[in-house]
């Protein structure tokens, strides 16, 4: 699996966990606030507590100086604030949208529970909920989450896609109840040494926190003992919740991520699971004091993030909230996540022949992709005489239909209609390239299996002498992420774009000379570079959405771009033409080595000469 569907699923799962957490605990708190007389109704500490658990105490402070501040705005804050990461709404919508990005590789049931769940947050107004209306969206999370678990668990293979999904939910799950303990426990110390009593108050708040009340109170007397508390919820065996239970479940899941074996990769994140999970049976907790208890809480959360960082760095994911923002369409919300875009294409080639044509066969390559970062909602090719076509999948992966005309015509007109969705594929500028990706890269098992993209073609040759040159600006190549980057900058500042300077047939050589020439004739000059230092690297025909007031170049007819091949992480591409990664503007129709592999329509006819005409509309649609 490439790390970039990895990194969705992942994020999926911890969302959903960091939603249902996050809903329990505001729950519990709204249940209090509703439930409390008018003399004892929410002290001020308690408020404390959720926030230092969910956001901070500085966010408080700042919510509550405003001078018309309410209670409600709180809540508010947790519940649905768009500019809150982490609020409930946030997570949901997060879900949401990689659960829609990734699902080839998740049960339909799972999108589905998850859309019906995004669809009733958008009928709700955000800003004037009523408490009764909060906890009713917190309900339909928390119940969500239960029934998408439920339906992981119930319909899905135990593969890799399942594997991740479990980790990312355990690793998330431990973190949360490592904080709850941590946040209570420092409380608990101040009120003690302030108040020079027991306050089980708090205790009660981390047992409902994290839905473990119930399962205490049937292994233990009904009296809110700290340290039993703290034992039930950090290192019992058998609730689903507790710090044990979650990390013994990641490394198993990591046995059957790495099917058992310790590699070179994986061995930090085993150390370092192990090293947590010894502190278990090393440490009695109900013997320590309150100053070596909380010293052994703030060593146990930092160990669990550390595990989760490790996790991350061994299996190339990222942090979405570091990557990109994405931008919801519905009531202009704007939330962290991965970014995703619509779009409608209209592709029409008219073909007037200068005489009567009695016969033509040709082939057509105008539907795009479905891919790990693409998916192709509906697609229809309408073609003038009226035809049938056949269709099959080439040795690059490109959808092509043929169709013959039999019957004399002297026009001939394709028009191929696509609705594609996009997410944002991974900033090659972020990504670190490690020594085990530069292994990868220099074995011979990379260079065989892509062996097609590191050979360069009639159009893509570049003459020593021009190689020079680049070399002699560009230095050496020892990291081809980098270099493929540098490259890109380097023909931006060295090419023109004009599209009167050379053909279809211009080869790379002949444009390096030129300095000038469209995006198929930069994107060649690329290849012809990269290939010639061993890097793979392939040819992208598709798209690119301008929109108004931009100054990226190629939304009038076809476009191209490069993509590379990342150890670990996959295909990345890298626009010339517009010096820019080829993100949620760039849809994908075919890749192979050069033009020729993904010419848009190909053909052969009987009768006189023809001109050709091509229109290309990219519009942006609603979510």
């Amino acid at each position: 699996m490439l790390s970039r569907v990895a990194n969705s699923l992942y994020w999926m799962s911890r969302n959903v966990e960091r939603a249902e957490n996050n809903a329990r605990i505001l729950d519990v708190q709204l249940l209090q606030m509703i439930e409390a007389a008018d003399e004892e109704l929410v002290r001020d500490s308690d408020w404390r507590l959720i926030f230092e658990i969910c956001d901070s105490t500085e966010t408080m402070r700042r919510i509550k100086a405003n001078p018309t501040y309410e209670e409600s705005e709180l809540v508010q804050y947790l519940a649905m604030a768009q500019e809150n990461s982490n609020s409930v709404a946030s997570c949901a919508m997060v879900v949401r949208e990689n659960a829609r990005i990734s699902r080839d590789h998740i049960p339909d049931d799972y999108w589905e529970t998850w859309n019906r769940s995004y669809l009733t947050l958008n009928d709700m107004d955000l800003k004037n909920s009523s408490v009764r209306d909060m906890r009713a969206f917190l309900e339909n999370i928390k119940t969500t989450s239960l029934i998408s678990q439920g339906i992981v668990e119930s319909s899905m293979s135990r593969g890799v896609a399942y594997q991740m999904i479990k980790i990312a939910k355990w690793l998330e799950r431990a973190e949360k109840t490592a904080r709850i303990l941590n946040v209570v426990c420092e409380r608990t110390r101040e009120r003690v040494r302030k108040e020079k009593t027991d306050d089980y108050y708090f205790w009660l708040a981390a047992l409902r926190m994290t839905n473990g009340y119930n399962a205490f109170l049937k292994s233990n007397p009904p009296r809110m003992e700290p340290r039993k508390v703290l034992g039930f919820l950090i290192s019992d065996k058998t609730f689903p919740r507790s710090i044990r239970y979650c990390l013994d479940h990641v490394r198993a899941a990591v046995e059957e991520l790495e099917e058992g074996k310790v590699s070179h990769y994986s061995w930090e994140l085993y150390a370092k699971l192990d090293e947590v999970r010894t502190s278990f049976s090393e440490t009695d907790i109900e013997s320590l004091d309150s100053d070596e208890l909380m010293h052994f809480l703030n060593r146990f959360q930092d160990g669990c993030n550390e595990i989760s960082r490790i996790f991350s760095s061994t299996y190339y994911l990222t942090d979405p909230e570091a990557e990109t923002a994405m931008a919801f369409q519905s009531q202009g919300m704007d939330m962290k996540g991965i970014t995703s875009m619509k779009y409608k294409i209209e592709h029409t080639n008219i073909f007037d022949y200068e005489t009567i044509v009695d016969q033509s066969m040709n082939t057509i390559r105008l539907k795009p992709r479905t891919d790990e970062c693409q998916r192709l909602l509906s697609y229809r090719a309408d073609i003038t005489p009226a035809t049938l076509t056949t269709n099959h999948v080439d040795i690059f992966g490109n959808n092509v239909e043929t169709f013959f005309i039999a019957e004399h015509h002297q026009h001939l007109e394709v028009k191929a209609t696509s609705i594609v969705s996009i997410q944002k594929s991974p900033f090659i500028h972020r990504i670190d390239y490690s020594p085990e990706m530069n292994v990868i890269f220099h074995s011979q098992l990379f260079a065989e299996h892509y062996m097609a993209y590191l050979s360069n073609t009639a159009y893509t040759y570049i003459l020593p002498e021009q190689m020079e040159l680049v070399d002699r600006e560009l230095g050496d190549m020892s990291n081809p992420v980098q270099y493929s980057i540098d490259v890109m900058e380097y023909l931006f500042g060295h090419f023109t774009y004009d599209g009167d300077s050379t053909t279809v047939t211009t080869t790379a050589s002949e444009s390096f000379n030129l300095k000038k020439g469209v995006c198929q004739d930069i994107t060649h000059v690329m290849l012809g570079i990269l290939r010639s230092k061993n890097i793979p690297a392939r040819y992208v025909s598709g798209y690119l959405y301008v929109g108004e007031d931009s100054a990226l170049v190629g939304d009038a007819a076809s476009h191209a771009w490069v993509e590379v091949m990342v150890p670990g992480i996959g295909w990345v591409g890298l626009d010339p033409t517009n010096n820019v990664e080829a993100l949620e503007n760039h849809i994908r129709v075919g890749t192979g080595r050069d033009y020729n592999d993904v010419s848009p329509v190909q053909g052969v006819y009987r009768g006189g000469s023809q001109s050709l005409d091509v229109k290309v509309s990219v519009s942006l649609l609603d979510q």
